[in-house]
């Protein structure tokens, strides 16, 4: 499993006769990094569109797409390494993940950008700082937390009087949680895995993105057979139940529509009052005077990460007290109709991740299973009809009658071992003739 923790950073760095780097200059060498990193990961994204175009004229010629070895000599990371490996001050292994990290995102997206419905890949100018597992080293000395991260190379460490590669930061631990994180890395319970550091503006301070990785815990005691099944629904947020059990557990959503109507009216009076803004904001552009309100955006992601880690967390109580086994959900992939305006403005994806690594960090098994159809079946007879579902909230049965909530009538269905493929398989029977 990896997860992630959030640590901001306060220099430490000394030169080699162990004077006190100034922390303005190692915010230049930082912001310096930056802005290569940028740019190799734009001139990543040029070769793989060159290596593109001559693979597409390749394959019409052959039949078949070349291989990267034959042609390059090379894995295509390993060519574009070698040709920017003389471009930066960066630690090399640091450029390594700084280029693979770009090819991956190239890749995941070359289809649609073929296509035209993506744009082409370009990055501005504040890039996460990519770290090599091996760049990072923890410490702890005198009551403090230290990290040493290697993110220059030794020609630049020459240059400039460094000790080495490696520079220093203390650790700005602000909760417990964070600290125990930091002492598991440190005994090697938790492995450091690839991080990343960014600079936050607001705050004008860099943090690191901790990623450590454990082995999920067994929990011999759960039933394997028996699944909670999880809908993210309209009526209801999110609502899960066990098969044949009328318990059910649901998140009703008010907590967040009440706190989404504060905000946008809270909003709505700040662009208001841009327009009578004090000399200070004046002169400086709309984006200036409309500052106070576009901060709330920061309000509002922090709220929803507050509430994803209360309702999955509450949600994984709930599998635990049923001695559930599984987890199952739907794919994401079908939140796109107007109709499911709630479900595009709330961050159900980052939901599911929650549940996803906090189900397996409690010996939960997580399973996708496709959505198609979930909402339309009757979970006591099989049948599929559109117009079972009459309204959001409202569910019966055209053939034998059976009338729930849709919502609780969805995680019914998910909550059924390979759904998809028994609703694959009704589909082609004649009794399920509604959906069509």
């Amino acid at each position: 499993m990896n997860k992630v923790v959030r640590i901001y950073l306060i220099s430490e760095h000394t030169d080699k006769k162990g004077d006190p780097v100034n922390y303005q200059d190692i915010n230049k060498l930082l912001w310096e990094l930056q802005k290569q990193t940028r740019t190799i990961k734009n001139k990543t994204i040029q070769y793989c569109w060159e290596y593109q175009n001559f693979s597409s004229d390749y394959y019409k010629e052959h039949h078949a797409y070349p291989s990267e070895k034959e042609i390059l000599s090379y894995t295509l990371d390993g060519y574009v390494n070698d040709k920017l490996k003389n471009s930066s001050d960066l630690y090399s292994v640091n450029r390594s993940s700084t280029i693979r990290n770009a090819i991956k995102e190239f890749k995941n997206a070359k289809a649609d950008m073929i296509k035209g419905v993506k744009s082409v890949i370009s990055y501005k100018s504040d890039q996460p700082l990519s770290l090599h597992n091996q760049s990072v080293r923890i410490e702890y000395i005198g009551g403090q937390y230290f990290a040493n991260i290697k993110l220059v190379n030794s020609p630049y460490a020459k240059e400039h009087d460094f000790a080495s590669t490696m520079i220093r930061f203390k650790f700005w631990i602000r909760d417990k949680s964070a600290e125990t994180i930091i002492q598991r890395c440190l005994s090697n319970e938790y492995k450091i895995s690839e991080s990343e550091m960014f600079y936050d503006r607001k705050k004008k301070q860099w943090y690191i993105n901790l990623c450590y990785s454990f082995s999920a815990s067994k929990n011999d005691s759960l039933d394997i057979h028996k699944i909670l099944g999880v809908d993210l629904g309209i009526a209801y947020p999110m609502c899960a139940s066990v098969y044949g059990d009328y318990a059910r557990f649901t998140i009703h959503g008010g907590e967040i529509e009440k706190f989404r109507r504060t905000v946008e009216a809270r909003k709505l009076s700040m662009l208001k009052q841009g327009k009578n803004c004090g000399e200070g904001r004046k002169g400086h552009g709309i984006k200036c005077r409309n500052k106070p309100a576009y901060n709330i955006s920061d309000k509002i992601a922090r709220f929803r990460d507050t509430i994803n880690h209360k309702y999955s967390k509450a949600l994984i109580d709930y599998a635990l007290k049923n001695n559930c086994g599984v987890i199952q959900m739907e794919e994401l992939t079908g939140i796109t109709a107007d109709a499911d305006r709630f479900l595009k403005n709330w961050t159900y994806y980052d939901l599911q991740t929650k549940i996803k690594y906090k189900a397996e960090e409690n010996g939960i098994k997580f399973k996708l299973i496709k959505p198609k159809y979930t909402s339309q079946r009757c979970s006591k007879c099989g049948y599929i009809d559109k117009e079972n579902r009459k309204t959001q909230a409202h569910f019966l049965c055209l053939k034998c009658g059976f009338e729930c909530n849709a919502d609780y009538n969805a995680s019914q269905n998910i909550s059924i071992e390979n759904i998809d493929m028994i609703i694959e398989q009704e589909l082609k029977s004649d009794a399920n003739i509604g959906c069509t």
